[in-house]
């Protein structure tokens, strides 16, 4: 028994120095976690130091291990050789897509022409970015499904960004060479009017062999609402060219019915009922990840925003306490967003194991 004290003992006392390392690498990752934590709380976006501390705490971990394990110096030694040679071929092997990845996502966030919620269109495909990480951009398409794109290709192809500020929705019509086309125009531009847009305007794009091609086009300021509007648009076109006698058909237009010549193909008008303002539906329900992505930018600036006001010294006392109440406000709408987000990630995993099981 006195043999295995004597033994065991020193062995424990030999692990002391590895032992004390690890308590105090998590120790400090507890209190660099705390910080991140009252910096979120503040409006802050931590989600990339965050990481990127995470990978310099493993990193350091590891060498602090080896350096305090009771082992002779040249199997410490060997140790250290192995992991300088893992880590060099894991540079070589994935330089070219994760270092390409990661130089290419802080240009993007550099150049800043897109951010979380934005429309993006990006190889005949449109989508809203629901999320912009360190090697990839995160894009929600219009069948809702979450399509992840490398920052590598979008530095290295070009893509479309729509401005949240604005942008102009079209729709395209081919017509006969038999309508005056100054009615047409009227039409199609009572139909701009009858969607919400501003500064309508018609366009003829093409004087094709058998028919003329025209573009109906007006400003959109909620661009959150684009395929919405893009479908309302062509309603209304469909509408104002039905109700004005103009017949949308194609050149070679066939039917084996006999008809009288002067019978229009034009939809019997009914009376209908009001239609319901659905404007968003389709966006709540396509880009919902995309939505909350926006949202949470939006806050965001509008903390910074604050923030800038409470070091303006021009504010009175009374002021101050206005845009302190309003921060925190603000601070609370952030964090209920992205507990949103967080319940949204756990219900995609949550799906994602039931189908895997």
């Amino acid at each position: 028994m006195n043999d295995l004290q004597a033994m065991i003992i020193p062995w424990l006392i030999s692990w002391i120095p590895s032992l004390f390392v690890l308590v105090l690498l998590w120790l400090a990752w507890v209190f660099t976690r705390k910080v991140f934590d009252v910096q979120k709380e503040h409006g802050a976006d931590t989600r990339y130091r965050e990481q990127g501390t995470r990978l310099l705490f493993r990193l350091a971990g590891l060498v602090l291990l080896v350096a305090t394990l009771p082992i002779s110096n040249e199997l410490r030694g060997q140790l250290f050789s192995l992991i300088g040679l893992l880590a060099s071929a894991a540079i070589a092997l994935s330089s070219t897509s994760l270092m390409g990845n990661l130089m290419a996502g802080f240009m993007l966030r550099t150049v800043n022409s897109f951010k979380a919620g934005d429309y993006i269109e990006f190889r005949g495909e449109l989508g809203r970015v629901s999320q912009r990480g360190l090697l990839h951009v995160e894009i929600q398409n219009e069948t809702s499904e979450l399509v992840t794109v490398p920052n590598l290709l979008l530095v290295q192809e070009p893509y479309n960004v729509v401005r949240s500020s604005g942008t102009v929705v079209s729709a395209d019509v081919s017509l006969g060479y038999d309508v005056d086309r100054r009615d047409i125009e009227a039409a199609l531009l009572k139909a701009i009017e009858d969607t919400e847009l501003e500064n309508g305007f018609v366009q003829i794009r093409e004087l094709g062999d058998f028919s003329v091609t025209y573009r109906a086009s007006g400003l959109l300021k909620e661009a959150g609402l684009l395929l919405s509007t893009r479908s309302k648009l062509r309603g209304r076109m469909l509408d104002a060219l039905h109700n004005a006698g103009i017949e949308i058909v194609s050149p070679n237009f066939m039917n084996q019915r006999v008809l009288n010549s002067e019978n229009k193909i034009i939809p019997v008008r009914r009376r209908h009922r009001p239609e319901k303002d659905k404007a968003g539906q389709a966006e709540e329900i396509l880009f919902s990840k995309a939505e909350l992505g926006s949202v949470i930018e939006k806050l965001q600036g509008k903390i910074k925003s604050l923030k800038d006001d409470l070091a303006n010294e021009e504010y009175g006392e009374k002021d101050r306490e206005a845009v302190k109440e309003e921060l925190s406000a603000v601070t609370a709408e952030l964090e209920i967003a992205r507990e949103a987000v967080k319940a949204a990630e756990s219900q995609d995993k949550a799906s994602e194991a039931e189908e895997k099981s």
